[in-house]
């Protein structure tokens, strides 16, 4: 078998390794999102990311309860699939309106800080569907 063949071969094997690991990070973070939403809270869950290009990335899972404050974050950071959720214990008990503000220093790094105002965001679309869907009623 020449060079060539041989690159490909284990190019084709990478590949195929990293198409399996996707497969069960993604199997993981739907697990997680679900064991979160099945809880029947009361609040809002939002999900923020931010990539970077050569750094870790993060993907942020924020659970707001009705008054705004975060009631739980979980964080996935890394660079392969071999990442997995871990609470992000200083963001409990901040509320939804100082992660949204940009200019502030944040108790996380500042990726997981822009992960946290991209949930924050989402969870300010759902509880506008919600409150639109209310007075309809």
């Amino acid at each position: 078998m020449g060079f060539w063949a041989v690159l490909l071969l284990i190019l084709g094997c990478l590949w195929v390794l990293q198409v399996v690991g996707t497969y069960f990070q993604m199997s993981h973070y739907r697990k997680v999102l679900g064991g979160i939403t099945a809880g029947g809270s009361d609040g809002y869950v939002g999900v923020g990311n931010a990539k970077s290009r050569f750094g870790k990335g993060v993907i942020l899972i924020l659970v707001a309860g009705r008054d705004g404050s975060v009631e739980r974050a979980l964080k996935m950071r890394g660079r392969t699939v071999f990442a997995k959720f871990e609470e992000a214990k200083a963001l409990v008990g901040l509320g939804v309106n100082e992660l949204r503000d940009e200019g502030r220093e944040g108790p996380e790094d500042p990726a997981t800080m822009m992960a946290a105002r991209r949930a924050v965001e989402q969870i300010d679309r759902v509880r506008a569907e919600k409150e639109v869907g209310a007075t309809a009623n």
